[in-house]
């Protein structure tokens, strides 16, 4: 047994480089000496893993604590524990690295997570904090780490483009004027962090002379009115000029003797809302 001992302290000193002084041996020597434990804290030996980080002052002195904010002992490995660690690193100061992320530091408003996918698609909510998912960058309502928003982005559906306390909110008309909100549905104008409708946008948009949807109501153009759809060019061409139920609709035979679909097609009667033959 003692044999057996021997041997296997004379083996780790043969692969570890254990140094003895007398009585005195240093079983950590070959790690202490390597460039893992000066830049990764990584100075204890281990007989499974080799070198380890054995102790947070490791850790501390190690060049990935100045740089990387990792100076916390975690399970043999020198990690980052803390906001402030990351804060103080110099890759924060160069890099914007300042986060805290799975033991690590990063730029979280660079980050897209998976399971925030589905809420960083609808509202560019792409981060947790504090378990929930936020913005915390202008990219993250672009739905890209690039300067121009993606085309299915929020941004670029809605023109909330701009981060304010965790949401993207359209705070200019000129982030709403370049979405598709402004071009398909006139809500062209930005107010409370929404891009909505006015009673003048409305009134002069394409869709209400394509639609009928003419009068605004909360922020969105509606069709309001047997006026609204006498505008449209649906009137003039498909009869649909009587309102109900929100939408315009050919309601007499009338609505369509005057439409083209009667003069071009023969569709003059009005049935189930459409002209038919």
């Amino acid at each position: 047994m003692v044999m057996r001992t021997v041997r296997r302290f004379f083996g780790l000193g043969l692969l570890f480089g254990i140094v003895c002084f007398g009585t005195a041996c240093d079983e950590d020597a070959k790690c202490k000496e390597a460039g893992a434990c000066k830049k990764q804290g990584k100075c204890k030996v281990d007989v499974k893993e080799g070198c380890i980080a054995g102790t947070a002052e490791d850790c501390k002195v190690s060049d990935e604590c100045k740089t990387l904010g990792k100076c916390s002992l975690k399970e043999g490995a020198c990690v980052a524990a803390s906001e402030a660690e990351c804060k103080g690193s110099e890759r924060c100061k160069t890099e914007g690295l300042c986060d805290l992320h799975e033991d690590g530091c990063v730029d979280l408003g660079k980050l897209f997570l998976p399971e925030c996918s589905a809420e960083c698609k609808a509202d560019g909510h792409c981060v947790k904090r504090d378990g929930k998912c936020v913005a915390l960058s202008n990219q993250h309502c672009f739905g890209t780490v690039d300067d121009k928003a993606e085309p299915d982005s929020v941004c670029r559906r809605e023109g909330r483009c701009t981060v304010r306390d965790g949401s993207c909110k359209a705070l200019s008309d000129k982030e709403c004027e370049g979405s598709d909100a402004c071009k398909n549905d006139a809500q062209c104008t930005a107010k409370d962090g929404k891009c909505v409708g006015t009673e003048d946008g409305c009134a002069k948009s394409t869709i209400c002379l394509r639609a009928g949807r003419c009068s605004m109501k909360d922020g969105a153009c509606v069709v309001a009115s047997n006026a609204d759809c006498k505008k449209s060019a649906r009137c003039d061409l498909e009869g649909l000029c009587t309102l109900k139920d929100g939408k315009c609709i050919a309601a007499t035979s009338a609505d369509c003797g005057r439409a083209g679909v009667c003069t071009k097609a023969k569709r003059c009667r009005a049935e189930d809302g459409a002209c038919i033959k």
